[in-house]
């Protein structure tokens, strides 16, 4: 997910001898999980008894395993049930269909944040891709072709072609180069004013954000009190402000007119519709744009180095029950993932994959969590099967852990009614994605007049052409057509094959139209790659966002693990229970979250260099 504004936040280093990070960084939680890891080579912690304490993990994607190896690290015993056939969740590369050494397409997380920068050191997808690896495993990464940032340039597609307030006399792309700006200048002027609102509140808070004490948290709840309750459209319509007199929370909108608003609906400043987002809640924005998440430095991940030497590379792998598992292959960006299972974690004697004190089994899915009247609790799948834990976490997303499992025995001091409530009414959104393989990177060649990356008001919404490697031996990959919210339910209808016409229609006409080439003609179009999140049942849609007046079913997610995991042993932890909804960090973060939570719950011995929980973690 992105809004990218192609702002460049500034880094800000925080003060040397705390655990605050660097801006940019999540705003509701000022931790320091890099330097957490790294100053924890042996494990956060150690267990004072020699008791086995055994913990099921429900949900095999980034939060359930990074959860699952920092407990192992620790001394737990952990089962980890997944649903489907593979792990990974939402971190999901497929291969490429012309060779799997080609580009692969990510299904569904794909640009990934640094905050800001990779070697900044300043969040936890860095310290697993590039940190903890050793120097010949780091991962490989490169720029994300968004628009503004493609080097085979962007282009954009507006009302058939003839542009804003159809303008154009004849149909054409609005040129968009790399490190450049949209050559026209309505789009220009829209993405001024959304640019000046960034800076505007980023300039205001940067070192506010970095300082130790008080200041930033009392200065975010007014930020949320003035802005939970508007929407994303509310925020684009409400008056910019002029001056810094911002103490009371206050930082305006975009200052937009209905018109510009309607562009922006329409198109974004360049990098898609941001129509889908409109109706979802401002915080939601301002948690993600204004905190790292978007802007121009997003990474695609090509995967670990040297991936032939790392453990299990292409070689046969099972499940606990002996089912198959893909190989893995650490490459795109679920190789977090398959490292996280199948690699050794620092100093430890056996990975997850091969621990006797780890079991994963797939293809089990949780039917029902109940709590015993001995407080361990009995997890049972939907095949009859059940085992009992002292402690549970649930990775799962909201929506399919409504429809798929029931949390039973659990008393409202230790599972509220309003904990439930926020998980079966937060909003999960729908997103379509239909990729091809490409016979060669078009956007290479030196009689090229067709973008990299094309930017459409059209049901197609937007095409991003990419490559993993360098052109000679990697001919790269399209996504085609990328949609969201009700773009992308528009698609629901059609099977995959009446899709694949259509799409590659609408970009066939869209090129011949405006640069007289075909793109189609570097498709291969007989092998397509597509996923619509809203049909796939253990997942029920792809991310997390929410609508305005939701903040008080945020903060109990945010917060249950803190102030009821202690009681019902239930932790739940990813993406869904964050409140950056779409990315990889805050999956990761929460896991993190919640393993520390569990380990102060159980009286465990910390062991992180300079750490003393009480003293340095942060009440929610």
């Amino acid at each position: 997910m992105q809004l990218n504004l192609n702002v460049t936040l500034p880094r800000v280093q925080s003060a040397p001898d705390n655990w605050l990070p660097h801006f940019p960084n999540p705003a509701d939680f000022r931790f320091d999980y890099y330097k957490l890891l790294h100053n924890a080579p042996l494990g956060l912690a150690r267990l004072r008894d020699n008791g086995l304490h055994r913990v099921a993990v429900v949900g095999a994607g980034a939060a359930g395993m990074t959860a699952a190896r920092e407990l192992l690290r620790c001394g737990f015993d952990v089962t980890i049930y997944e649903a489907s056939d593979r792990i990974g969740g939402r971190l999901f590369t497929r291969d490429n269909p012309q060779g799997s050494q080609l580009s692969g397409m990510e299904m569904g997380a794909m640009r990934m944040p640094f905050f800001n920068l990779p070697g900044d050191q300043n969040c936890l997808l860095e310290y697993y891709l590039l940190g903890e690896a050793a120097a010949e495993h780091r991962a490989l990464y490169s720029q994300f072709p968004n628009p503004g940032s493609a080097k085979g340039g962007t282009g954009i597609y507006l009302n058939e072609g003839f542009g804003p307030n159809h303008s154009f006399e004849r149909p054409q792309l609005i040129a968009w180069p790399y490190e450049g700006q949209p050559d026209d200048a309505t789009i220009a002027f829209l993405s001024a004013k959304a640019g000046r609102f960034v800076t505007f509140f980023t300039d205001y808070i940067k070192d506010i954000y970095v300082e130790a004490g008080e200041r930033w948290p009392q200065l975010w709840e007014k930020i949320v009190a003035q802005y939970q309750g508007m929407t994303f459209d509310d925020l684009v319509m409400a008056p910019a402000m002029n001056v810094y007199a911002v103490d009371d929370g206050n930082f305006g909108g975009f200052g937009m007119t209905a018109e510009e608003a309607e562009l922006l609906y329409t198109i974004g400043t360049g990098d898609g519709s941001w129509g889908a987002f409109y109706s979802i809640g401002a915080l939601w924005f301002l948690r993600c744009t204004l905190f790292g998440f978007g802007g121009s430095n997003l990474q695609t991940i090509v995967g670990y180095g040297s991936p032939q030497t790392l453990p299990w590379y292409g070689q046969p792998v099972y499940d606990a029950a002996g089912n198959p598992l893909a190989s893995p292959t650490y490459r795109g960006i679920q190789s977090l993932v398959e490292y996280l299972f199948y690699c050794k974690a620092p100093q430890q004697p056996a990975s997850l994959y091969e621990s006797d004190h780890a079991r994963l089994f797939t293809r089990a899915s949780v039917s029902a969590i109940r709590k015993l009247p001995d407080a361990r609790i009995e997890v049972r799948l939907a095949d009859g099967r059940a085992d009992v834990f002292e402690h549970v976490f649930v990775t799962a997303t909201q929506w399919a852990t409504q429809m798929s499992m029931q949390f039973l025995g659990f008393s409202q001091e230790e599972l509220p009614q309003a904990k439930i409530t926020a998980s079966y009414t937060q909003h999960n959104i729908s997103s379509c994605k239909l990729f091809f393989p490409l016979k060669e990177q078009y956007w290479q060649r030196p009689d090229n007049r067709i973008p990299q990356v094309i930017v459409t008001d059209t049901f197609i919404q937007d095409a991003y052409a990419l490559a993993w490697q360098d052109g000679n031996v990697d001919p790269g990959v399209i996504l085609a057509s990328y949609t969201w919210e009700d773009d992308s339910l528009k698609l629901l209808p059609f099977d995959e094959q009446a899709l694949v016409d259509k799409v590659l229609g609408k970009l066939r006409q869209i090129t011949l139209e405006t640069v007289q080439q075909d793109i189609t003609e570097y498709i291969v179009r007989d092998r397509p790659v597509m996923i619509q999140w809203i049909m796939e049942p253990g997942y029920n849609g792809c991310a997390k966002l929410y609508r305005q007046r939701d903040e008080s079913a945020n903060a109990i997610d945010l917060s249950y693990n803190q102030n009821y995991g202690g009681r019902s042993h239930l932790y739940f932890v990813g993406e869904n229970y964050g409140v950056e909804g779409g990315w990889t960090e805050p999956a990761l973060r929460s896991a993190i979250d919640g393993v520390l939570q569990l380990l102060h719950q159980v009286d465990a011995t910390f062991i992180v260099q300079d750490f003393d929980f009480n003293r340095d973690y942060p009440r929610w």
